[in-house]
């Protein structure tokens, strides 16, 4: 494993007490599809919260089904990564042999960004950047939802009522907290109206 790829992820966002380490099924599927230093982020650490609870480092396997919902099919070239605190997917992106990237699937603006042209770039930079996790992570909702909330369980996430794309706002008053695979099937259903 690249240390240093992981190292400045792990320093920024602490793992937490209760991760989970993956299953044999799901390193073979990981060894084919994923890059060993994600495979490794897992072995070493496990799923679950990170910077208490403000990303989550997530079992695919637990988030496909929303992944794919989104996306309008099954593509096991794409493989969700975290999840912040707000139900957004991170997802790695096998391109071709030799490039990949890690986007990110907005559940609350119904859009797709692509995060970095590559996974070392995301994990060097674009999850450590100030303005990622104020302006995409929410960090100053989020921890005021900690603090009116609580901390998330393991599946919850915390969303808007109204929902953003019916007109909501990104404001403490509008935020609650959920199971994470239900919001996001629900706001996936509420924009297809």
């Amino acid at each position: 494993m690249n240390t240093g790829l992981m190292d400045r992820f792990i320093d920024e966002y602490r793992p937490g007490a209760n991760l989970k380490k993956p299953d044999k099924e799901l390193l073979d599927f990981g060894e084919k599809m994923l890059p060993g230093e994600i495979l490794s982020l897992w072995e070493d650490y496990g799923f679950g919260e990170y910077g208490n609870g403000f990303i989550k480092v997530v079992d695919p396997r637990d988030y496909m089904h929303s992944l794919y919902t989104w996306l309008g099919k099954q593509d096991f070239s794409k493989i969700p990564l975290m999840v912040s605190a707000f139900g957004d997917i991170f997802y790695y992106r096998k391109l071709s042999a030799e490039e990949n990237d890690i986007s990110m699937m907005d559940i609350h603006y119904r859009k797709i960004d692509v995060c970095a042209y590559s996974y070392q770039d995301f994990f060097a930079g674009y999850i450590l950047d100030d303005g990622v996790k104020e302006n995409i992570l929410r960090r100053t909702l989020f921890d005021k939802a900690v603090y009116k909330l609580g901390a998330l369980a393991e599946n919850e996430c915390f969303y808007f009522v109204p929902a953003l794309v019916t007109g909501g706002a990104e404001d403490i008053k509008y935020i609650q907290k959920g199971d994470a695979n239900v919001h996001q099937h629900m706001l996936f259903e509420l924009g297809n109206r």
